[in-house]
């Protein structure tokens, strides 16, 4: 997956950030099933066999990213959220989490939910991933 946004900044102050975004969004997503067996079967042409399928997705998005702090100046939660259309009936993305600010570059822990809405004409409708995250951010 790669996505391609340019931001603009709607609000920056000492302690917060809010950027509105938009861009592009591509996926590939593949599958790929092998099979072996060790007798043969009648109705299959052969004993092993492999067979995949992928697909390309490409849609626009538009979002809002940024951050605030709390606890001081070091600690603070990241936000992310995403939604659009195209390849995708409807896709979305979120995230949100926390982070701690260091002179080199931040940590993050976070957690992030992305979701693929596909019509009924595709063999897969509905895909999404979600779980924690672990992440640095470097600053030169």
């Amino acid at each position: 997956m790669l996505s391609v946004t340019g931001n603009y900044s709607l609000v920056r102050s000492a302690n917060a950030n809010l950027d509105l975004l938009a861009g592009l969004r591509y996926t590939h997503v593949g599958t790929t099933l092998d099979w072996s067996f060790a007798a043969s079967v009648d109705s299959l042409p052969a004993r092993s066999g492999s067979v995949g399928q992928g697909v390309d997705l490409w849609d626009g998005i538009v979002g809002v990213r940024g951050r605030g702090e709390f606890g001081g100046r070091k600690w603070f939660f990241p936000y992310y959220l995403d939604a659009g259309a195209g390849t995708s009936k409807f896709t979305w993305q979120g995230m949100l989490g926390v982070g701690y600010a260091f002179g080199w570059g931040d940590l993050l822990l976070v957690y992030r939910y992305l979701s693929f809405e596909q019509g009924d004409e595709h063999p897969v409708q509905h895909l999404y991933f979600s779980g924690p995250a672990l992440g640095a951010t470097f600053r030169f």
